[in-house]
């Protein structure tokens, strides 16, 4: 009895102990839901559409790409305009004596080699309609002799848990199956030519598709001195396209066929029975050659190894083939980041030795079931990539869960294990190539971080343009940290032109800098910088329209550079005038920024210059979604910190608005 009686208060310890640990587990789960609830309320909130009304054509519209051929011609700017904007544009950076060398050097440019550079553009512009041709993607990237990891290729998180798919090592398996499926209706409707072309304005302003057409069975192909884009991707009218994907994982690679003999694509539970078999190999078998390290070399030596591979024998130049024709390359990478943030920076790192860095579009898939989806910059842009993302989420969110219980009959899918011969010289090269790779680290930092305390909702309500909001906010947060005014790049997208892209704004207007300057300026009283930062937002949308009604500077400012490259005539001197560089001309933008639209959905590349960021967002009703790189070893830039600030500003402006809105109505 004594002894009983001393160990009851022991078991009534250990009971109360064992309860609260329940009760608290109990309270995390139960936060998570109404967390995991609440985001899946804005996002279906912020789409307000269904995957239907986005993508899939009416039965009464014509072939998908044929709507391209109606599009206007991309516009030609008037040379001495495009020389008065350039001007203006370069004002905020330069002193009296600077700003006076430049006029005089753009002066002798107008009065010269402009106007025959021009005629050359008007000559192209008569022949075809998008001058700029292949200019921007030989040009603009594939001179760029930079591995494509972590320096050139786009990444963005899947954030699943937005459309209530668990993230978890258990549910893995089955939402990579769920993913490959809709990755494929994404492709059938791609190469059916029935996938609706984007458009805003409520459809009155319709977007090329030709760029879904590089989304699949694309590769990026390495040179000694300039890459170029291999397209082995057809419609079905066209002919036939290729039918297989591939799947790395462990330095090993497989193909499977995607369709049936029907031609029907593969379902959620066949996918899943041949991942599960998949998976039990790689649990248990060693490490394949790896051969992908190579990809991720800097290009002329990956070229160089590349030429090695197809030399060997008939088999590698079929491998070879099989591998960069694939539709999409999945990559199952051993890693299990714990948040947004962690896959984010692993997208542009992780298992390189299972990643094609070549292919247009790659899913990455960790173990713990988050993912990363990744696409080649120079094949598409941006705007691709997100129309890819809101079509998995959309069909994850509406699609309803797979009947499981059908993997136990179901056939299992054919597979082929990819295997290149190698020759001593080769294992060498990737060895090497690994440990460079181990070497060199995370010198890209990546940051994922969400500004939860007002969105877009907030900003209209004081009339002022969402995404202009957040450009001047954003130029104002560098401002505040490094004491200078940064040379900003912001996307523009030119896609409702014929085979249009983007076009560049020099976002730090003259007027955004004048409200940076009166940030700093003691007696500038809180009604004149709310005026200045409205003026601010305001020029920033005006300046913004008018690129995208082709009035830009850069692309031109490029296609005449081209132009005196391509004819073998001296490039000008306006392309060395210091001001140039220093306002961001030649790629040499301090602030890389683009927003990604009004979803969830924000990624990321790495920043133009080594003491630079990239900055990239997404706006919500409530939320600005944010991506911030930086250059790890730039003792002048702190992503982190950056973010923090830009936090801070989006702060201090709104209690600012609200005063003076407050104000105005006593």
């Amino acid at each position: 009895m004594c002894a009983a009686n001393h160990l009851c208060p022991s078991l009534l310890l250990t009971l109360t102990w064992r309860v609260q640990r329940f009760v608290n587990y109990l309270k995390k789960w139960i936060y998570k839901l109404y967390e995991t609830a609440h985001q899946l309320q804005i996002f279906v909130q912020n789409l307000a559409m269904d995957r239907a009304s986005l993508y899939f054509m009416d039965k009464n519209d014509s072939n998908t790409y044929d709507f391209d051929e109606t599009l206007p011609p991309l516009p030609l700017p008037d040379l001495r305009e495009t020389m008065d904007r350039y001007f203006a544009c370069v004002q905020p950076f330069g002193t009296a004596e600077e700003l006076a060398q430049t006029r005089k050097v753009i002066d002798d440019f107008q009065n010269n080699i402009g106007p025959i550079l021009q005629e050359k553009l008007k000559e192209r512009e008569g022949k075809m309609k998008n001058w700029l041709g292949t200019w921007w993607e030989d040009y603009g990237y594939h001179l760029l002799r930079l591995p494509l990891l972590p320096y050139q290729l786009m990444s963005m998180a899947g954030q699943l848990e937005l459309v209530g798919v668990p993230e978890t090592p258990e549910y893995m398996l089955k939402s990579f199956a769920r993913q490959i499926h809709h990755t494929l209706e994404f492709w059938d409707l791609t190469r059916k030519a029935t996938i609706k072309p984007l458009s805003s304005n409520g459809g009155k302003i319709k977007y090329s598709s030709a760029l879904y057409k590089n989304f699949f069975s694309t590769c990026r192909i390495p040179g000694i001195e300039q890459d170029h884009i291999e397209k082995h991707f057809l419609t079905k009218t066209e002919g036939q396209t290729p039918t297989h994907f591939l799947i790395s994982a462990k330095g090993r690679q497989f193909i499977l066929k995607c369709v049936h003999d029907d031609d029907s694509i593969l379902t959620a539970p066949e996918i899943l029975v041949a991942l599960q078999r998949l998976r039990s190999i790689l649990d248990y078998e060693p490490e394949g050659d790896c051969v992908p390290a190579l990809t991720h070399d800097d290009r002329p030596t990956w070229a160089k190894n590349r030429e090695r591979i197809k030399e060997i024998s008939a088999n590698n130049r079929e491998t070879l083939k099989l591998v960069e024709s694939a539709n999409i390359d999945i990559c199952w990478d051993e890693h299990s980041p714990k948040d947004y943030e962690e896959a984010s920076q692993l997208g542009l790192y992780g298992d390189y030795h299972s990643r094609w860095a070549d292919h247009s579009s790659s899913i990455v898939a960790y173990k713990n079931g988050r993912f990363i989806w990744t696409g080649e910059h120079s094949c598409y842009d941006g705007t691709v990539s997100v129309s890819f993302a809101t079509f998995m989420q959309l069909s994850l969110l509406e699609v309803p869960e797979p009947d499981w219980s059908e993997v136990e009959n179901t056939k299992v899918v054919d597979w082929k294990e990819l295997k290149f011969e190698l020759d001593d010289t080769l294992r060498g090269e990737i060895k090497r190539m690994r440990q460079e790779i181990d070497d060199r680290g995370m010198d890209v930092t990546v940051t994922f971080t969400v500004f939860d305390e007002f969105g877009k909702d907030f900003m209209k309500t004081h009339r002022l343009h969402p995404d202009s909001f957040v450009q001047v906010v954003m130029q104002w947060a560098y401002y505040r940290m490094h004491q200078d005014i940064a040379p900003t790049y912001e996307t523009a997208l030119m896609r409702q032109y014929y085979n249009g892209r983007t076009e560049t704004l020099r976002s730090c207007t003259g007027a955004v800098h004048t409200f940076l300057k009166a940030t700093t300026n003691p007696s500038t009283s809180d009604l004149a910088l709310a005026k200045a930062f409205r003026a601010a937002v305001d020029d920033h949308k005006h300046m913004m329209n008018e690129a995208r009604k082709g009035q830009g500077i850069d692309r031109h400012l490029f296609g005449l550079w081209c132009a005196a490259y391509e004819n073998k005539l001296d490039i000008p001197a306006l392309y060395d005038d210091p001001l140039y560089t220093k306002s961001g001309g030649g790629g040499n933008f301090v602030l890389s920024t683009s927003t990604l639209g009004f979803t969830a959905n924000v990624g990321y590349v790495a920043p133009m210059v080594f003491d630079g960021y990239g900055v990239f967002y997404s706006i919500t009703s409530g939320e600005v979604f944010i991506n911030t790189t930086a250059y790890r070893d730039s003792i002048k830039t702190s992503a982190r910190k950056f973010n923090d600030i830009f936090k801070d500003s989006f702060r201090k402006i709104s209690e600012l608005l609200e005063q003076l809105a407050k104000e105005s109505k006593l």
